[in-house]
């Protein structure tokens, strides 16, 4: 019982803090503790630092995002010279055609605007791409070569219509595409250089079409915009007589920055962009018109996506640099506590060393010499000082445990006061001990001091032998008698 008890009380997280030094600290301070807490402050401070610079580069930054529908009139307009939407083919072999003069295919490309009642659609002529998609070859990878086999939208299309906007609706009216057609050469009266059909069907017939398309990649990290642009390829087969119609959906996107690193002056910043939606669909038709080997075209979704971007605050920094230092802290705290233990240890000991037998010139020696074998070089190296540490350790577990004075100081003041008094009581007759002193004299002397240390008696309540002497006899003391040897 007296156990549960015990182990009860350690519950208690409201008890009166100890002092265990007469300096008022309640903790005991080494060297290595400081040297870990300047090393503990220091990783915060480079930390800290690293955050800021995070914090102001954007980094770690909270996103939020939903789907809305898209407004008649909201798109996205390109620059031509970044837009990349190109074309070509290869034979059932994968070898590049020789299309010289467009003499086995041609590639063209259109703008439309579409309404309700009619669709304008803007042709635009094909031309080699050359060093208009090296850029963008680079990051895919692709050969130096097919720079002359793919077809871009014309020179001249680009420097009149520097900007190229894409616009999408929600009920598929007002908005525009822009697409690529791919046909046989067919002999007419603009064209009179094209290949036999034998030749042509030899090339044409299980082609592989290849198509790349610019768009933007989503990044919330990125240090100006968070849209990065971004090119794709892809690949699909062509047969004979049957044609291709591909669409490639695009995704409206506006993203809204918000910057607010101390909780006001609030910033925010807009941007939007084109994201692809990884939607394509490749339908196998069969046309009523053999020329066409295949159409592809770009729209718009009918669903935007808008993205809020939150950047952290230096309120942030602060949480997390809260964080790290409370994981460091608890594993310094567990390396720390046995080397802190063992050197509070050690100074206890050596404080009982310095504190006994004083006065006798041999004990200073004895003392030296135990307090240079109680080091922690001697208790590595030394077993003997590691006996010795482990028996006063015991002894001080045991015996010197200051909580218990501390806890108790009216038990210990007790202790102290009838110890005072006792000296007191010897002092009086040694101070007589140089003349005889009559048993008459003794009693009148512990009489007067009674009365004095009885000043207050009548205030005592009854109950108290005071109290009751005094109702006995007012006038009388009861005072103990002492036999004292004479000399």
């Amino acid at each position: 019982m007296m156990m549960i008890i015990k182990n009860f009380r350690k519950f208690d997280i409201f008890g009166q803090q100890i002092r265990l030094k007469a300096s008022g600290s309640s903790l005991f301070q080494t060297q290595i503790g400081a040297f870990m807490t300047l090393l503990l402050f220091s990783i915060l401070i480079f930390s800290g630092s690293l955050f800021i610079l995070e914090m102001n580069k954007g980094k770690n930054a909270i996103l939020n995002s939903q789907d809305a529908v898209i407004q008649n009139n909201e798109g996205f307009s390109f620059n031509s010279t970044d837009l990349i939407f190109s074309a070509g083919i290869l034979d059932n072999l994968g070898q590049p055609i020789p299309n010289m003069d467009n003499r086995i295919f041609k590639i063209s490309f259109y703008i439309c605007n579409k309404s309700l009642n009619e669709t304008e659609c803007i042709p635009i002529s094909g031309t080699i791409c050359g060093e208009r998609i090296r850029a963008a070859s680079k990051k895919l990878n692709i050969p130096e070569a097919y720079e002359n086999i793919t077809y871009c939208m014309s020179d001249e299309y680009i420097k009149e219509n520097p900007q190229i906007r894409i616009q999408g609706s929600n009920r598929y009216d007002n908005f525009t595409f822009f697409g690529a057609l791919i046909e046989r050469c067919s002999n007419d009266t603009d064209i009179s250089n094209c290949a036999s059909n034998e030749e042509i069907d030899k090339y044409t017939a299980n082609s592989n079409l290849y198509y790349s398309y610019s768009f933007h990649q989503f990044n919330k990290e990125s240090d100006a915009s968070p849209y990065q642009q971004t090119e794709n390829i892809d690949l699909t087969s062509l047969y004979y007589k049957v044609g291709k119609y591909i669409k490639i959906y695009y995704q409206y996107s506006q993203s809204f920055l918000e910057y607010n690193p101390f909780y006001f002056f609030p910033r925010q910043v807009y941007h939007q962009g084109v994201e692809y939606q990884k939607t394509v669909i490749d339908s196998v038709l069969y046309f009523q018109d053999l020329n066409t080997l295949a159409r592809i075209e770009v729209h718009l979704d009918a669903k935007k996506k808008v993205c809020y971007i939150t950047y952290q605050t230096l309120m942030d920094v602060v949480a997390k640099l809260g964080g790290l230092f409370t994981i460091i802290k608890a594993l310094l705290d567990f390396l720390l506590l046995p080397i802190q233990s063992t050197l509070y240890k050690l100074f206890l000991i050596r404080f009982i060393i310095k504190n006994q037998n004083k006065g006798y010139s041999q004990d200073f020696l004895l003392k030296d010499s135990k307090l240079k074998d109680i080091c922690i070089k001697k208790l590595i190296t030394s077993s003997t000082s590691r006996q010795y540490f482990y028996k006063q350790s015991n002894l001080i577990d045991k015996y010197l445990d200051v909580r218990q004075i501390l806890i108790n100081p009216l038990k210990f003041t007790q202790q102290i006061e009838a110890l005072q008094d006792s000296i007191n009581k010897i002092d009086l007759l040694t101070s007589r001990q140089i003349k005889l002193v009559s048993k008459q004299e003794v009693d009148e002397l512990l009489l007067q001091k009674n009365n004095e240390e009885c000043i207050n008696c009548k205030s005592l309540s009854f109950g108290t032998i005071n109290s009751e002497h005094q109702r006995g006899n007012q006038d009388q003391y009861i005072i103990p008698k002492f036999q004292v040897q004479m000399h």
